[in-house]
């Protein structure tokens, strides 16, 4: 009998609560995978907030950063000193190098129709001249040329409306010169602008030239190449002058 309620104590004993095998393994690497995809998922949630942060800066809606020329503010007074295309402004443009003849003029004042200047009738206009040499492998430097006329002051309030006839004036004197025109057309620079590409008569040198107005300004730039040089490249030279002298003119111009 003893051996009889042993037996059956035996098998009355509660069974440890538990897994064993592969059960005990499946469970463990359950746990584990549970866990790495919630460590997984905090970390992609982490970068998600950052990426979503870093782009919102570049979405569509958003202001764009300020560009220096859109900062430009028209003064009141002229600075005398300060306006001086050929002597100044063109030596600050990036990306451009120019060599200057020697000799090259002052500036000069006078009146619109070429007199004495006053407090309210004041012209500025200057032109200089030289090389501007080419990143190109084996191209020789181009001649430049560059003038300009800055009317600062008119006693009937008309500057732009001068301007615009000064404009003319010039695209008469391009299209009436030695100049044999390949391709000419609207440019883009300035309020107004025009440019001329073909060769010397002359000499039958490549010849790119254009002429600008901005605001109560005109000013002509031409380069020169013995070179066959396309009407691209010399626009890409050409092109440089715009930002800085766009800069100056609205700016050093008063009101």
């Amino acid at each position: 009998m003893a051996d009889t309620k042993e037996e059956d104590s035996k098998r009355k004993k509660p069974v440890t609560k538990g897994l064993h095998g592969w059960k005990a393994a499946l469970a463990v690497f359950g746990c584990g995978t549970l866990a790495a995809f919630g460590v997984f998922g905090v970390i992609v949630g982490v970068l998600s907030l950052v990426l979503n942060t870093a782009s919102s800066g570049f979405s569509a809606g958003s202001d764009p950063a300020p560009v220096a020329d859109q900062s430009i503010k028209q003064r009141e007074e002229f600075r005398d000193d300060k306006f001086d295309l050929c002597h100044s402004t063109l030596r600050t443009i990036g990306g451009l190098s120019l060599i200057y003849d020697h000799g090259a003029g002052e500036y000069e004042d006078s009146s619109i129709k070429g007199g004495d200047p006053a407090s309210n009738d004041l012209v500025r206009s200057d032109q200089c001249s030289g090389e501007v040499s080419v990143m190109e492998e084996g191209m020789v430097p181009w001649d430049f040329y560059f003038s300009y006329r800055a009317i600062i002051f008119s006693p009937d309030d008309d500057r732009d409306e001068l301007a615009s006839g000064d404009l003319a004036e010039l695209r008469s004197e391009i299209e009436e010169s030695g100049l044999v025109v390949a391709e000419s057309g609207v440019g883009d620079l300035g309020d107004e602008s025009y440019y001329y590409y073909g060769v010397l008569a002359d000499n039958q040198e490549a010849t790119y030239v254009l002429v600008v107005r901005q605001r109560s300004a005109t000013y002509t730039v031409r380069m020169t190449s013995p070179d066959d040089v396309s009407p691209e490249a010399f626009a890409g030279e050409v092109r440089k002058f715009g930002p800085q002298l766009r800069i100056t003119l609205e700016n050093r111009i008063p009101k």
